[in-house]
């Protein structure tokens, strides 16, 4: 399991295609993440929405562009 420590942002993902849509990342010092839940609806995760504008502390796995989340802790309010 890998750390990762970043801002939660929303921003356009996959512009032009049928996923076309806004989606959460995380943004850290040197790349940017789609984050995702196992288990939870890729295209819109009321909980990880929440975390926009927050830093956390992320725990996951990478997966090419993907941050799939095993847990995380808010670093600010």
């Amino acid at each position: 399991m890998a750390e990762f420590r970043g801002q939660v942002v929303k921003r356009p993902f996959a512009v032009g295609s049928k996923s076309e849509r806004e989606a959460v990342f995380l943004e850290t010092k040197s790349d940017r993440y789609l984050l995702r839940q196992m288990g939870k609806n890729p295209y819109r995760d009321p909980e990880l929405e929440k975390l926009v504008g927050k830093t956390i502390k992320a725990e996951g796995e990478i997966d090419d562009y993907m941050l799939f989340l095993s847990g995380w802790k808010v670093l600010d309010d």
